[in-house]
């Protein structure tokens, strides 16, 4: 008597989990569950075989997308003209330090030996397409004077005071990328030193902001 309730309620759970699981009950789902030695109970076979379901992502349509972008501001003329000069300074500067180790050429302009002008005429007419005067010079001329605490990188950097007869990219920093002089390579350093100091012209800005 005993075994046969036992048999029973194992059939009705069985065809309670069949019927939650969205399954027809058969007529192996309600016989009784097989126990090993250790009386554990295995996964039904039907229950391995249903498939998975999935879920379909919404692709953003075209109105969602402009939707979008007019929620984002808009930069103003003046917001766009910095952003862009802010990008040719980092060119100018990554351009300046691809020279180092050039050699010194008296009157060169690149592209692999310079004098200090042809370094920042090169560097210029290659990221700006702007044409510097090859003279050092001229180039303080032109240039808009900035204080050290205003330089930003990509000015320029002028010795001799008064005038100008040696120049120099600024980096930022208080570094310079330059054209030393006859027999020596472009170099990194420093724009202040011991004759360097004594000669210092000040800092132009070629550059609108």
């Amino acid at each position: 008597m005993h075994a046969h309730l036992k048999t029973l309620t194992t059939a009705v759970l069985a065809t309670a989990l069949v019927t939650g699981l969205g399954m027809a009950p058969t007529a192996s789902a309600l016989a009784p569950v097989a126990r090993d030695s250790k009386n554990t109970v295995g996964p039904l076979s039907t229950q391995l075989a249903q498939p998975l379901t999935t879920t379909e992502i919404p692709v953003p349509t075209m109105a969602r997308v402009l939707e979008h972008q007019a929620s984002v501001p808009a930069r103003t003329p003046n917001q766009r003209l910095v952003a862009h000069v802010a990008g040719v300074r980092k060119k100018l500067t990554a351009l300046g330090r691809k020279q180092v180790g050039d050699a010194y050429g008296a009157g060169s302009s690149g592209p692999n030996a310079f004098d200090c002008s042809g370094l920042t005429r090169y560097v210029f007419k290659q990221v700006t397409g702007r044409n510097l005067p090859h003279y050092s010079g001229a180039q303080y001329k032109m240039a808009k004077k900035v204080s050290l605490r205003n330089a930003q990188p990509g000015d320029l950097v002028f010795y001799l005071r008064g005038s100008a007869h040696h120049v120099g990219l600024y980096l930022g920093n208080g570094k310079m990328v330059h054209a030393v002089g006859r027999g020596k390579r472009v170099r990194v350093q420093s724009i202040f030193g011991p004759w360097y100091t004594r000669h210092y012209s000040g800092l132009g800005r070629i550059l609108p902001a």
